[in-house]
């Protein structure tokens, strides 16, 4: 009898994987892939609420929350009053923010490299695939 195996652990395992390789490239700037994922949405995005970004990342605000918070205490991350309406409060990249994602940015790009050539074009693009049929079903 064969087990079928569990394809949310399987993925959770492969994640482990994947994290622990960016962050081993982002870990000279000092910070993680999850923090490199909020400041190169925010370098896309300018200015946004707390609650973009977590629609953007996908995460919940808890999570969110973890990652912001060091990126703001270090003053990579600003926040201001929305004008239109002053309870929300807009984050955006402050300029050493923007000096800390081009840095990290570099690291990225090396770690990325890194998978592409151990992975190969035929697989990476079937992870790319697979990975947004999946992000798809939370619609």
């Amino acid at each position: 009898m064969q087990i079928q195996p569990c394809l949310n652990l399987k993925l959770r395992q492969a994640d482990r994987v994947l994290t622990s390789h960016y962050n081993g490239y982002l870990s000279d700037v000092g910070i993680k892939v999850t923090q490199f994922s909020v400041l190169r949405a925010l370098w896309h995005m300018k200015s946004c609420s707390q609650q973009q970004l977590e629609k953007v990342l996908l995460v919940e605000q808890a999570t969110l929350t973890r990652s912001l918070q060091p990126l703001i205490r270090g003053g990579y991350i600003e926040r201001t009053a929305d004008a239109a309406d002053r309870r929300v409060m807009l984050c955006s990249l402050s300029e050493s923010g923007k000096a800390l994602y081009k840095d990290a940015e570099k690291r990225w790009k090396q770690a990325q490299k890194s998978v592409e050539k151990k992975l190969g074009p035929e697989l990476i693009e079937q992870l790319l695939s697979s990975s947004s049929a999946l992000i798809e079903m939370k619609s």
